[in-house]
């Protein structure tokens, strides 16, 4: 039972670092569990660490789409509320702009705002997904390379690290940052497995 499970587990991560996909990581967990060795158990949570980060960029990218087209229709219908009242009015249009204007741009500014706040919620999932790679690049580090003192160990993963804080740098770029971070953090607490 247990070469099949390992036979399955290198299959499903050759796929994984190929196009990760959260079906093949669950895939992968479950192949981990039935090995239940300390190393499989490594992987596993990595593995698992790695499913909850694709199905949070997935649910952030759809998210994100959600509340930047409500803001865009929110927009929409204040305008097109405005138009025709002015429409329907044309004597008193002036005066109507006024009254309908402020709470129009009040409407539109709410829904800039909500688009704004939003974008602050979801850089903070970078820096959950910082806080754990940290860890887990400094694990395999102490592991595969002993000769390196804390200090550079620690400059070594900030270097890695830093632009998944920086909220200057693209969202898709922290995105493709992370995944590929989590990619070679399966692979080194894989390898183990994969060379038994």
């Amino acid at each position: 039972m247990t070469e099949t499970a390992l036979a399955t587990a290198r299959t499903t991560f050759v796929r994984i670092i190929a196009e990760p996909t959260p079906a093949d990581l669950w895939q992968l967990q479950k192949s981990l569990l039935v090995i239940g060795s300390e190393p499989a158990a490594r992987a596993r949570a990595v593995a698992r660490a790695f499913h909850a980060c694709l199905r949070g960029l997935e649910s952030k990218s759809a998210s994100r789409a959600a509340s930047r087209w409500g803001a865009v229709l929110g927009t929409a219908a204040v305008a097109s509320v405005s138009g025709r009242e002015m429409a329907d009015k044309r004597d008193d249009a002036l005066t109507n702009l006024i009254q309908s204007g402020v709470p129009a741009m009040l409407e539109v500014g709410a829904a800039v705002k909500s688009a704004q706040a939003w974008e602050v919620e979801a850089g903070l999932v970078y820096d959950d997904l910082a806080w754990y790679l940290y860890d887990e690049l400094w694990a395999v580090s102490a592991t595969t390379r002993p000769d390196l003192s804390p200090s550079e160990r620690g400059t070594q993963i900030d270097v890695l690290l830093d632009p998944l804080l920086d909220s200057a740098v693209s969202d898709s770029d922290r995105a493709s940052l992370v995944v590929e971070v989590f990619r070679a953090v399966l692979a080194a607490r894989m390898l183990p497995l994969l060379e038994a």
